[in-house]
Formats: C-alpha cells, sequence, structure tokens
C-alpha cells in the first residue's frame, strides 16, 4: 500500500532529494527506516485527511447565515485534537527515525524542516 502524499509537487520531491542527501543514509539504513515508519507514515496520512475534511466542514458550518456554536465547537475540538494528534505522530516518527541514525545523522535530521522531513520519508517509503 503506497503512502499518500498531500502535495506531491516538485518543491516536495526536491525538499526529499536534498534532505536524503544531506542525511546520507545507506540502502540497510533506508531498508530498516521502511520497516519502522511506514505504519505511522501511513497513520499521518490518514490524520491529515480528516484533518482537512474536519476544516472544510468547520468552513461550512461558519459560512452559515447563523452558524450552530455547538457544531462549530464540536469541530473546533475536533480539529484541535487532530492537530494534536498529527503532532504526536511526527514526533513518535522522528524518534522512530533517529533510533536507525549514527550521531552526524541525528543531528542533521534535527536540522530538517518538518515538510521536507515527511518529503523524504515519504520518497523512502513510497
Amino acid at each position: 500500500m503506497a503512502v499518500v502524499v498531500p502535495h506531491d509537487t516538485g518543491s516536495s520531491r526536491q525538499r526529499a532529494r536534498r534532505a536524503l542527501v544531506r542525511l546520507s543514509l545507506s540502502e540497510q539504513q533506508a531498508e530498516r527506516v521502511r520497516g519502522t515508519v511506514a505504519d505511522d507514515l501511513r497513520l499521518s496520512a490518514a490524520t491529515r485527511e480528516l484533518l482537512a475534511e474536519c476544516r472544510r466542514q468547520l468552513w461550512e458550518a461558519l459560512a452559515t447565515r447563523a452558524p450552530d456554536s455547538t457544531d462549530v465547537l464540536e469541530l473546533a475540538v475536533q480539529e484541535r485534537l487532530l492537530l494534536d494528534r498529527q503532532r504526536q505522530l511526527t514526533a513518535r516518527v522522528e524518534r522512530s527515525f533517529a533510533t536507525l541514525l549514527r550521531p552526524e545523522q541525528t543531528r542533521r535530521l534535527r536540522a530538517l524542516s518538518p515538510s521536507a522531513l515527511d518529503a523524504m520519508l515519504v520518497r523512502i517509503c513510497g
């Protein structure tokens, strides 16, 4: 099953390539990363999709002439919970990934932007 990339653009592919070069992963490390983080990446992609749908519903609820405050509150809370879940998954993926790297690679990993990290992991696992 392939990982869904939310915005697979030329710039995300470039970020992924640059991040891979910066980390200089061996093929063995890449294989270990694939085995370790693939499930979390799928969960993260599903959470992103749920978050996008929640935001769409929230915008729709707010766009009405007289927004229902209960619906808006429920959707705002759901959005917050999904954002927290996304952050937790991202942190878990980064921790799992970092355990597979040499110390100098871990320092480079920590310097990557979240979008570069996501793009690189999708490229490795996808």
